[in-house]
């Protein structure tokens, strides 16, 4: 709210104090700016249970999780933020780009991973794969990532990047950046764990500037 503010010692006439009053309320302009919850999409999974309710899905051990329709042509990024476990033992998370309901399952995916872990720190690069890599989930301790997907309705290459923070040996961090190399629009995403299920929920958002 903002308060233009008047010195009424100044002000002789009832009319014209009754005209500033009034005039002192300001009303906030709609936000022009910054991360909007998407809600307008729909999900796919195999596995037990996925459920999409106001912006959030919630998904139980499930073995794939699809959105479609999530990114448009009004955004350009697009923001995932991921809460979640694995089942029994721990496992990558893989991403695929996906249009009209189906995931490009080319090798059109290549991935750079960091990670530290105490005192050490390790590093890899994945080429020419059919997804992804955007977390490590370890040992069902709970755990988050935070996925940036750069221009996926574009028809241009995409890039993405996302940090992993898990409970393991107390707090692990782990950063990927990956790029797809077609020049392709794509409408969704699939997140795979190489074994085992995950359950958690997730929220996306497009980045407007």
């Amino acid at each position: 709210m903002a308060i233009t503010s008047f010195r009424t010692s100044s002000i002789t006439d009832p009319q014209r104090f009754q005209s500033l009053a009034q005039a002192t309320y300001v009303a906030p302009l709609p936000s022009t700016i910054g991360m909007v919850l998407l809600t307008d999409y729909t999900i796919d999974h195999a596995g037990t249970s996925a459920t999409l309710t106001n912006g959030q899905v919630t998904f139980t051990a499930v073995t794939s999780l699809s959105l479609n329709g999530v990114f448009s042509a009004g955004f350009d990024n697009y923001v995932v933020s991921v809460r979640g476990s694995i089942a029994t033992s721990g496992a990558g998370v893989r991403v695929r780009y996906r249009a009209s309901g189906t995931d490009d399952s080319g090798t059109n995916y290549t991935a750079q991973y960091l990670e530290a872990e105490g005192t050490s720190v390790t590093a890899s690069r994945a080429t020419s794969q059919n997804k992804g890599g955007v977390a490590g989930f370890n040992n069902a301790y709970p755990q988050g990532f935070s996925l940036n997907i750069y221009g996926p309705f574009l028809s241009q290459p995409t890039a993405w990047g996302s940090i992993d923070i898990n409970a393991y040996l107390g707090a692990t961090i782990s950063e990927y950046a990956g790029t797809h190399s077609l020049s392709t629009s794509y409408d969704g995403f699939t997140l795979i764990p190489d074994a085992n299920s995950i359950t958690g929920a997730l929220q996306v958002y497009g980045v407007r500037s």
